[in-house]
């Protein structure tokens, strides 16, 4: 099982999650600040960190933003557990750096599945490991690390990032739907999870590979169909 770090204010928040995930096999670090996470980082090597939103002094968001900035924390998946429910909410989120998003209060079969497909693509998921790349046209995507290299450029991805360029790789020149998307990269039962996880993820991608993100030429928009990918 995973060493997992958990963030949240309130003591009781953190007692529930401690004990959802102990259940489940997994060892929990607990910081109650922004400033406390990020020593902890240093210190220890969580294989997944649950943030609250909502913090007196640094905001789950400033502490997922600083952990994206650091090289050595850069591609640790990030969960984002909040009261905080508006999609504005869930896109500022995921647009920070979040690899997901649960709202509170949570049900605890939908946290513990959220954890579990979190670790899974974190760990590689269905990567083929006797590949050493993938390639289409100017995009040379790197299955062993996450690092995508863009007519000749290398850029670092999150591990989220890494799997859903891969999805549109292996399906380059086709367009893939957001429900396609959920299921077989976020690894939502069919007709679940919430769209805004792919904008901003995409989002994301774009920014870092496209010359122009809001004339995007590799990550294309197929209206009424989805996205797809093309070198």
């Amino acid at each position: 099982m995973a060493l997992i770090l958990a963030v949240d204010d309130e003591p009781d928040a953190l007692g529930t999650i401690r004990r959802v995930l102990t259940r489940a096999g997994h060892t929990v670090l607990t910081a109650q600040s922004g400033a406390e996470a990020l020593q902890l980082l240093k210190r220890e090597q969580p294989e997944l960190m649950l943030l609250d939103v909502l913090m007196p002094e640094m905001s789950g968001l400033e502490v997922c933003r600083r952990v994206r900035a650091d090289p050595f924390q850069a591609k640790l998946p990030i969960l984002f557990l909040t009261a905080r429910s508006r999609p504005a909410d869930i896109t500022e989120g995921l647009d920070a750096g979040g690899d997901d998003y649960v709202t509170k209060p949570f049900q605890v079969d939908e946290l513990q599945a959220r954890v579990r497909a979190l670790l899974r693509r974190a760990g590689g998921g269905a990567l083929d490991r006797d590949a050493v790349n993938l390639t289409v046209g100017s995009l040379m995507l790197a299955l062993a690390r996450p690092q995508i290299t863009v007519s000749g450029r290398s850029h670092e991805l999150t591990a989220l990032e890494h799997r859903l360029v891969h999805y549109l790789m292996v399906y380059a020149g086709q367009p893939c739907t957001i429900d396609q998307l959920l299921e077989h990269v976020w690894e939502y039962p069919p007709g679940t999870g919430d769209p805004a996880l792919v904008y901003a993820q995409i989002k994301n991608l774009r920014r870092k590979i496209e010359p122009d993100p809001d004339s995007p030429v590799y990550i294309r928009t197929v209206h009424g169909r989805g996205y797809l990918i093309s070198g």
